[in-house]
């Protein structure tokens, strides 16, 4: 009767901790491990070995599914920042009092070199690079520091990890109980 008590007990813990040391190997070790010449197998962990596709792969996500430049110079060059900035005008000139009068026939000139000029920003912008959203994802995390780029992802991934943990303690138990009762009929 033992059986169905150390089997699921030592089978939760070899589970949960199996299933722990592997979500931690995602990460660890950060740096390849070597005995004399030879490599050591699975070293560094996955994300330090495969880091670079892993950032091109969040960064096209990230730009396909979230935030895009096309988006970023469509928002500065949209109607409603012309809308803003034909306000702002009209703010700057009543602000100037009597000479808002003198000012007032040069307002479509001024509204439209702005508005170029924002336009040639945005399209200089993206020509150079500057709103290579893509590019600046991913280069940040090949920038970024391992440990901080482990922290981050374990940070809002920490409860489903914690998921991954607890079943594998319950599937370790499951099979405690297995082998209990094989063991116990076997007898």
């Amino acid at each position: 009767m033992n059986e169905f008590i150390i089997f699921p007990i030592v089978g939760a813990v070899i589970g949960a901790f199996t299933n722990e040391l592997a979500i931690r190997m995602l990460f660890r070790p950060y740096n390849a491990w070597y005995i004399g010449p030879i490599k050591v197998p699975m070293t560094p962990g996955v994300i330090p070995s495969q880091r670079k596709q892993i950032a091109a792969n969040i960064a096209e996500t990230f730009e396909k599914h979230l935030i895009s430049s096309n988006e970023i110079h469509k928002a500065l060059t949209s109607e409603q920042s012309h809308q803003i900035i034909n306000e702002k005008i009209d703010e700057t000139l009543k602000s100037l009092g009597p000479l808002a009068a003198m000012a007032a026939p040069f307002k479509p000139k001024i509204v439209d070199k702005l508005l170029g000029g924002i336009e040639s920003v945005a399209e200089k912008a993206i020509e150079n690079g500057d709103l290579d959203i893509r590019k600046k994802i991913e280069d940040k995390i090949n920038e970024m520091e391992l440990s901080t780029l482990e922290e981050l992802i374990l940070g809002f991934s920490k409860k489903q990890f914690k998921h991954i943990t607890l079943f594998g303690g319950i599937l370790g138990a499951l099979i405690g109980v297995a082998q209990a009762t094989i063991a116990t009929t076997m007898n």
